[in-house]
């Protein structure tokens, strides 16, 4: 199983999906919320960061932690 995986600041996210910024975009050029909300809702993410022309929807990748 492969994932796509990003670095940014110190944390790790699994990328679940790319979409153009411009799927999000009202007629005023804003970012409407509410529907990249409920993007990132029904994809199981919790974290959007943005890479160039798109958004990132992501899930944080919790860190290791050792038992003894």
């Amino acid at each position: 199983m492969s994932y796509n995986i990003i670095h940014k600041d110190d944390n790790a996210y699994e990328i679940l999906r790319s979409i153009p910024i411009t799927y999000f975009k009202n007629k005023n050029e804003s970012i409407n919320q509410q529907v990249l909300g409920l993007w990132v809702n029904y994809l199981g993410g919790d974290h959007v960061l943005q890479k160039e022309n798109y958004f990132l929807i992501c899930k944080t990748i919790p860190e290791a932690e050792l038992v003894m």
